[in-house]
């Protein structure tokens, strides 16, 4: 069993990355607008929402941020915990290589958008 410690750092570390997700859909409004790009100049977010704007960038950079270092935390923690946690080595591995995939999407949309941000003054 994870100790009770243990479990609070992997809530808090998961709701860091989970509840700008849920709110706002960062990661998701990317990559959906970076694959609809490619076919149509007409590009739609999948989720409307404040941070999509221009000028709200600089938030849209801090809740990636946010989610970059919560996640690497999460995926630090849980292997650290391997030992306590009781599921078996092959699902324990999909979970992480799971986790590693997001945490690249995330990686590539926090550098696109840190790289080729468009500052209008």
């Amino acid at each position: 069993m994870l100790s009770k410690i243990q479990k609070i750092w992997l809530g808090i570390f998961g709701a860091m990355f989970l509840i700008p997700e849920i709110l706002w859909s960062p990661i998701i409004n990317f990559y959906y607008g970076f694959f609809q790009s490619s076919y149509s100049s007409d590009v739609k977010p999948w989720r409307d929402n404040f941070l999509q704007n221009y000028d709200n960038l600089d938030y849209l950079k801090i809740i990636y941020f946010i989610q970059f270092i919560s996640l690497l935390v999460f995926i630090i923690t849980l292997i650290k915990s391997r030992k306590n946690i009781k599921l078996s080595l092959p699902i324990f591995i999909l979970i992480i290589v799971i986790l590693s995939l997001f945490f690249i999407m995330l990686a590539f949309a926090w550098a696109f958008i840190s790289t080729f941000s468009i500052n209008i003054m």
